[in-house]
């Protein structure tokens, strides 16, 4: 376990870098407890940082699995119907934050060296850089096209409500007639929850779009933040466990970080040979 002396250079940074793009932090927070705002990373931030000190991946689905496991299952507010923490849909940012401490941390005690792999890789040829750029950008828009469209609500068998209901290609409309015919509670919440998987399928698809954008003007890190913002309400839906593959946003996250990774890894190539 982490010692309570070394969270607060975690949570200076989670702060610093996450916080500022949490859509439910309160006016004047952080810290966000003390408004009034039950905070999943204020509450659980040992266990947090230990959680990911426990994966070493290029994905996120494994940090989120292992915070499952480790946080989730041992929370107070598991299956209340309120969920606090901001995890799913700011893991990247989280994981980014908790991991730039490490880094530091293990360049101020020597324990890596500050200029790292890239050192061992050659220089680019000329010319080379624009072209790999031109090949992600052909495969992220092909990848994109081809997810469009596929996921807009509830995809997958269920057994809901009391009378079991299968609401596999049901939209949330059709389950509010049903409702008014039938005059059945289930038929109720039913069209509450697949309206809450219509907004979540708009959503990711609309992040999906962002991050296409952001990839086509260079910008990778916000290409990636919102690719995992897509990927991140799908998975969320529980879609990723019921609904077969192919899954809708996930490919395309996986290419974008992919991307991500490999100009990152150039950029810190260049400054290494200009300085």
């Amino acid at each position: 376990m982490v010692a309570q002396t070394e969270l607060a250079e975690y949570l200076d940074e989670i702060r610093q870098n996450v916080c500022s793009r949490c859509v439910e932090r309160p006016e004047g927070g952080p810290p966000c407890m003390p408004l009034g705002k039950m905070c999943g990373v204020e509450m659980h931030l040992a266990d947090l940082v230990e959680s990911v000190h426990q994966v070493r991946s290029n994905r996120i689905d494994p940090y989120l699995k292992r915070d499952r496991q480790e946080i989730c299952e041992k929370c107070a507010f598991l299956h209340s119907g309120i969920c606090p923490c901001p995890m799913d849909y700011l893991a990247v940012l989280v994981v980014e934050a908790i991991e730039n401490v490490d880094k530091r941390r293990a360049i101020s005690r020597g324990a890596v060296n500050s200029e790292g792999e890239a050192i061992e890789n050659a220089d680019p040829c000329p010319g080379q850089a624009s072209n790999e750029q031109a090949f992600d950008l052909e495969e992220i828009r092909r990848v994109y096209r081809e997810a469009t469209g596929t996921w807009t609500g509830c995809d997958w068998p269920t057994v809901t409500g009391k009378t079991g209901l299968n609401l596999q290609g049901w939209t949330a409309a059709q389950a509010r007639t049903m409702a008014r015919i039938v005059q059945v509670e289930d038929w109720r919440l039913a069209s509450d929850w697949l309206a809450q998987i219509e907004h979540h399928a708009r959503l990711a698809e609309k992040r999906a779009a962002e991050a296409l954008k952001a990839a086509s003007e260079g910008r990778w890190r916000d290409a990636l933040v919102n690719a995992e913002w897509a990927w991140s309400l799908e998975f969320t839906t529980g879609r990723a466990f019921r609904h077969g593959q192919p899954l809708a946003w996930q490919r395309l996250r996986d290419v974008i970080e992919a991307a991500y990774l490999a100009h990152e890894v150039a950029d810190i190539s260049s400054t290494d040979t200009l300085s």
